[in-house]
C-alpha cells in the first residue's frame, strides 16, 4: 500500500513523525506536509501565489501552501499511485465544530476529491502521543477488519486523554460553546467557552474522548442535506 501523510502542524511535528512510524509496517509511506504550522485553515486553499514543494529527505517532501495543497500536490504531482491519504496526528482534538475549523480534517476531506480513502488522527493538545503509540496498531486493524475505509466518506479518529478503555464509531456532537474575544495593544484575542459535560448523548464524539474511548467518525465532503432540501419542499407553494 502507497500511505500519503500529511499535517497541519508541520512536516517536522512530532505527530506526523510519530504516524511516520507507525506506519511502516503497512505499506511505503510518504509525507508531504506544509513546511510551517497552518493549524485551523480548514479546506482552505493556496491560489493567489506559487506552492513550493521540496524534497526534505526521501519519502519526505515540505509544501510551502496549506494542508489541502499538500494531499492535492502529493496526489497530482508526485509520480507515484497512492492508495490513501492520512492526515495528522494533531496536537490538539478535532471533535464536534472543531472539524469546520480544523485542515487535520480539512487535508483528509480533500483526498475524497480524488476518490481516495482518508483517516485524520487527533490526540489531546500537549500530548506525548504515548497513546497513540500504544494503540494505533488496534485503531488500524478495527478500521480495516470491519472494512470502514470508503471514498465517500473520511473518518475522524479521536484519542482520549486518559486510559484508554475501548474504542466505537461516533456521531458529531454540537457542544454549547460561547465565544469571545480579550483585547489588548495588538488586537482582539478569540477565546472560547467550552462545554464540558456530555453525558447527555453517549454515542458522539464528545462523550466518548471525555471518558476513555477511542472515537471513530466518519465524515463527508458536503453541507448539503438532502433530507432538509425534501423538508423544505414541503413548504413550497
Amino acid at each position: 500500500m502507497n500511505i500519503l501523510l500529511t499535517n497541519d502542524d508541520g512536516f517536522e511535528a512530532r505527530g506526523i513523525r510519530t504516524l511516520y512510524k507507525l506506519l511502516q509496517k503497512y505499506g511505503n509511506v510518504v509525507i508531504v506536509a506544509p513546511d510551517s504550522p497552518r493549524s485551523a485553515g480548514s479546506a482552505s486553499v493556496t491560489l493567489d501565489r506559487p506552492i513550493q514543494l521540496v524534497k526534505v529527505e526521501e519519502n519526505i517532501f515540505k509544501c510551502s501552501g496549506t494542508p489541502v495543497d499538500c494531499v492535492s500536490l502529493g496526489l497530482c504531482v508526485l509520480n507515484m499511485d497512492f492508495d490513501m491519504v492520512v492526515s495528522g496526528c494533531n496536537n490538539g482534538l478535532n471533535i464536534s465544530y472543531d472539524t469546520m475549523y480544523s485542515a487535520t480534517v480539512g487535508a483528509a476531506l480533500e483526498a475524497l476529491m480524488f476518490f481516495k480513502p482518508a483517516v485524520a488522527f487527533s490526540a489531546y493538545p500537549g500530548t506525548d502521543f504515548s497513546e497513540v503509540e500504544e494503540y494505533f496498531d488496534k485503531v488500524w486493524e478495527y478500521i480495516n477488519n470491519n472494512k470502514l475505509l470508503s471514498n465517500e466518506y473520511m473518518l475522524n479518529v479521536n484519542f482520549p486523554e486518559n486510559e484508554v478503555k475501548g474504542m466505537a464509531l461516533g456521531g458529531l456532537y454540537y457542544r454549547h460553546d460561547q465565544n469571545y474575544f480579550n483585547k489588548d495593544e495588538k488586537g482582539f484575542w478569540a477565546l472560547r467557552h467550552t462545554q464540558t459535560n456530555f453525558d447527555d448523548d453517549k454515542e458522539t464524539d464528545c462523550y466518548q474522548v471525555t471518558h476513555g474511548i477511542i472515537s471513530i467518525v466518519p465524515l463527508n465532503r458536503t453541507y448539503y442535506q438532502k433530507g432538509m432540501k425534501e423538508k423544505l419542499q414541503s413548504k413550497l407553494k
